[in-house]
């Protein structure tokens, strides 16, 4: 019953590196999209 706090501990700490792994895909996304579109009207 120890091993609660801890584990409640680690599950807190792992939404803010998926929220930057997130963020960080959706910038790259709209990168290739914006790259994507000049490259195809230009």
């Amino acid at each position: 019953m120890n091993e609660l706090p801890y584990v409640l501990a680690a599950e807190s700490e792992l939404p803010m590196p998926m929220e930057y792994v997130g963020w960080s895909a959706l910038a790259l996304s709209l990168l290739v999209t914006i790259a994507w579109l000049a490259y195809f009207y230009r």
